[in-house]
């Protein structure tokens, strides 16, 4: 059975689910069966059934994601793991708070106390998905990591445990009147936040699912469409008792149902995905050091003749031509230009052999403007000052996620673009956009057309087998993977203008 295939699979599972459990919820709603009121005994056991329930199902989904975790060590599942861990604490505090455990959690049983204690569930929730949603199937990064730490190891358990052992509730959500016409100030404030950043949250997770078709990342969804109908639920009711409230605490074991029903299909269905994806991402690391090894080689190879012609023109100098010359004059040029050369290539393999070392090093973000102008500093170094110019943009505050290595990334376009200038001098034009959702670095001069094997090596995941060894391209193409940026290049064929576009997520 093809992947395609076993994700459909999963994924009309975990529909069907949500579609069975919402035409309860909006039976219940509308038939009424909502707003009846039940007697503390009977409310008291339901809330104890549906409170191990929630337990047992968070629980679940925190032993898979640590499995998976462990295994491997992709974001998404950290952020389920903390999540779930943290709803085991909020679950035993908003059961021991609730006022239908008056008889044997006297001293917390409270409406109010548990009310801001409901409201804390938003804090558990949507922080942990926006922080941990951003990377996705991608390794740990260590900002990634802090903030998830920092919020579901520290922040969201002190707020829980404040809110619950506070002498006093910290503040009134609604007062004895109830519903949405008793919400306090500072209720009706929560309440609105509490909805709305869920509201918000929906559409960024949809336009996600649609980008990679995931059951894990469809059932986080879905589960927090339910939480959005349960939360409708807890603000209209009027009286703890009612059975909206339980609607409510349903709604959020519905959302871990859905989440670990995806979890565990994708273990029934890809018993072996893991173990895939590590032979997958090992052949490739295997292949592409082979690729490597055979481009060094046939790089090397290359620049070795250079070398040679290099001494044999020193050597021609001494014996043959005589001293201020046309002949030595013109011999001397070329040689130095052989030796500009090699001082290049050597400089190249050295920055690429640091590169390569750092490679799994973590991004940040960093100011463009300071490493253009050491790219732009550097290249005119490396050419000589009237053979190359200069136009950019000095947009102080414009920055992507990158590290040291940024100028080499732009030193190497303008080494490339060099080598495609007709005779004379070359001039580049370096643009800064901001879009919606990328930072957009485009670098523009005049030249022979970029040849369409070189473009489809930067541009995609082409073999390194399929062009000849240019250290160049090699080093644009490392660091736009590493900074997970992609890059476009264009030929204007009427200005004879080559265009390199790099596009850096925001």
């Amino acid at each position: 059975m093809s992947e395609t295939v076993k994700s459909s699979w999963e994924n009309k599972v975990v529909v069907v689910l949500f579609v069975g459990i919402s035409l309860g919820f909006l039976y219940t709603g509308i038939s009424g069966l909502a707003w009846k009121i039940l007697t503390i005994p009977s409310y008291s056991f339901i809330l104890v059934i549906l409170s191990i329930t929630l337990a047992v199902t968070a629980g679940a989904v925190l032993t898979y994601s640590f499995v998976s975790f462990s295994q491997s060590r992709e974001v998404r599942h950290l952020m389920f793991l903390v999540m779930s861990a943290n709803i085991l604490l909020w679950i035993v505090l908003f059961l021991s708070s609730h006022p239908s455990s008056v008889d044997w959690s006297v001293q917390f049983s409270d409406r109010n106390r548990n009310r801001t204690l409901a409201m804390a569930f938003v804090l558990v929730v949507i922080p942990t998905i926006i922080l941990g949603s951003f990377t996705g199937e991608m390794k740990p990064s260590r900002p990634s990591v802090l903030l998830l730490m920092l919020w579901g190891v520290i922040v969201m358990p002190l707020t829980s445990l404040v809110l619950f052992f506070s002498p006093d509730p910290l503040f009134i959500m609604v007062t004895s009147e109830g519903g949405v016409q008793g919400l306090t100030l500072i209720g009706g404030v929560i309440s609105l936040g509490y909805l709305s950043s869920q509201l918000i949250v929906l559409p960024w997770l949809i336009l996600r699912w649609r980008k990679t078709r995931n059951s894990t990342d469809l059932s986080l969804m879905l589960a927090l469409a339910l939480w959005i109908i349960g939360t409708i639920f807890i603000i209209i009711l009027w009286d703890p008792l009612q059975v909206a409230e339980l609607l409510w605490v349903t709604s959020i074991i519905a959302g871990f149902l859905l989440i670990g029903a995806a979890q565990f299909l994708t273990a029934i269905i890809h018993p072996h995905r893991f173990l895939e994806q590590e032979v997958k991402q090992r052949t490739r690391e295997l292949n592409q050091s082979k690729s490597e090894s055979e481009f060094f080689l046939n790089m090397w190879t290359h620049k070795l003749g250079n070398f040679l012609q290099g001494m044999i023109t020193y050597l021609d100098i001494l014996e043959y031509a005589e001293q201020h010359s046309e002949e030595d004059k013109e011999t001397r040029t070329a040689a130095r230009s052989l030796s500009r050369e090699a001082i290049r290539v050597n400089l190249q393999v050295s920055q690429l052999t640091r590169i390569k070392e750092q490679l799994n090093e973590a991004i940040w973000p960093v100011m463009v403007i300071p490493f253009l102008e050491e790219a732009i500093e550097a290249t005119k170094q490396i050419f000589e000052d009237d053979t190359v110019s200069f136009q950019f943009d000095r947009i102080k505050e414009f920055s992507v996620a990158a590290d040291g290595f940024l100028s080499l990334l732009f030193q190497s376009i303008f080494s490339f673009h060099v080598g495609k200038r007709p005779a004379g001098k070359i001039h580049f034009i370096v643009t800064l956009n901001s879009a919606a959702n990328k930072q957009i670095i485009t670098i523009s001069s005049q030249g022979d057309e970029i040849p369409i094997n070189f473009r489809k090596f930067i541009e995609s995941n082409e073999d390194i087998e399929s062009i000849a060894p240019n250290l160049d391209l090699f080093t644009i193409k490392l660091l736009v993977t590493k900074y997970r940026a992609t890059i476009q290049c264009a030929r204007n064929k009427e200005t004879s203008e080559n265009t390199c576009i790099l596009m850096f997520p925001r």
